[in-house]
């Protein structure tokens, strides 16, 4: 790593960079080569053979929505009760940069929040603001996905639109409302204001900052313009899903809404998890072996996991990683967006 002291980031060398794309493909090739193993080289063989390309025609434009859908909350972000606009394009080399910092830093999530975090502080953000803003964010898009999840499980658990073995749909039934109503308890304004107190031992402080973060969600809920953000995190999963429906298609696979969505959503979960590289492997794994649990052949599986992650994950990883190595200037963009706010 290096600093750049006129930015005062630290953006990773090109070499470094290099290096950890070439990890997190022999990361992927071995976690590929060890399932196949287990279903089987020519089975495996003969479902890539099987495989219609046609399909790939509706990945490719499902993984540009799910971007533009990232990029319209981001800003939305930034802009919130009169923060700085970045617009479309800035944001855009923001949302980049921080799916970047996920693919080089060997904690990848954790990369992820600390170029987030310093980009908001480049637009004027004091510190606690910014740290409850991005974790607000996250908070927001996960909101959307477990709705989805919960209803997804529901309508298995029913044996409509699909169906699924209880322990893909039980943990989504019991621990979204059990979350929901932990999160709407810590919220209510008189005790929020106690426990959000930014002072104590670390774990005080982190529980405070959760806290700010999870009353910011409630806040975005009720305001027109976060409902709009609510619609845009939506989307992003409903493409992201658009996108495995299509991969699973091009290996003549069909499954039903509510078995795609809990495969999808199960698979996803791994990345929860503190994996390096962005979850590279692991998620390939988690979400192969979600489908085997509503049906799918392990050898399809593991082929449609594939094309599923060269359009989400390996796709936007050239433009990504340009982005955060070019991650300075952005953030002197953003800074000049503040003094133009400043000065208005």
């Amino acid at each position: 790593m290096r600093d750049d002291p006129s930015t005062e980031v630290i953006v990773p060398v090109r070499w470094r960079a290099l290096v950890g794309v070439v990890v997190a493909v022999l990361l992927v090739a071995g976690v590929g080569l060890l399932i196949a193993r287990a279903a089987g080289f020519s089975e495996v063989r003969a479902a890539i053979e099987r495989a219609d390309s046609t399909w790939f025609l509706v990945c490719l434009p499902a993984q540009v929505v799910a971007l533009w859908a990232y990029a319209a909350v981001l800003r939305r972000g930034f802009s919130w009760r009169g923060g700085p606009d970045p617009g479309l394009g800035l944001t855009a080399g923001v949302m980049l940069a921080i799916i970047g910092a996920a693919r080089v830093f060997a904690a990848g999530g954790v990369g992820a929040l600390a170029a987030t975090y310093w980009c908001f502080r480049r637009a004027g953000f004091a510190p606690s603001v910014a740290l409850v803003r991005i974790l607000g964010l996250n908070g927001l898009f996960y909101v959307a996905f477990a709705a989805v999840a919960w209803t997804a499980a529901l309508f298995a658990a029913t044996g409509a639109w699909g169906d699924a073995p209880l322990a893909l749909t039980v943990p989504w039934l019991v621990l979204v409302p059990l979350c929901t109503a932990a999160a709407v308890l810590v919220t209510q304004p008189a005790r929020s204001e106690r426990v959000a107190r930014f002072d104590g031992s670390l774990v005080r402080r982190g529980a405070s900052y959760a806290v700010e973060a999870a009353r910011w969600v409630r806040e975005v809920f009720g305001h027109p313009v976060g409902q709009r953000m609510v619609g845009a995190t939506a989307l992003y999963w409903v493409a992201n899903i658009l996108c495995l429906w299509a991969a699973l298609r091009s290996v003549g696979v069909e499954l039903p809404v509510s078995e795609l969505i809990l495969a999808y959503v199960t698979g996803h979960a791994a990345t929860i998890l503190p994996l390096p590289l962005g979850g590279v492997g692991g998620v390939d794994a988690a979400l192969t072996y979600s489908l085997t649990a509503v049906g799918v052949p392990l050898a399809t599986a593991l082929v449609a996991v594939a094309v599923f992650r060269l359009f989400s994950f390996w796709a936007p990883t050239v433009p990504a990683l340009t982005a955060l190595l070019l991650l300075p200037r952005t953030g002197a963009r953003l800074a000049r967006l503040e003094r133009a706010a400043s000065v208005g």
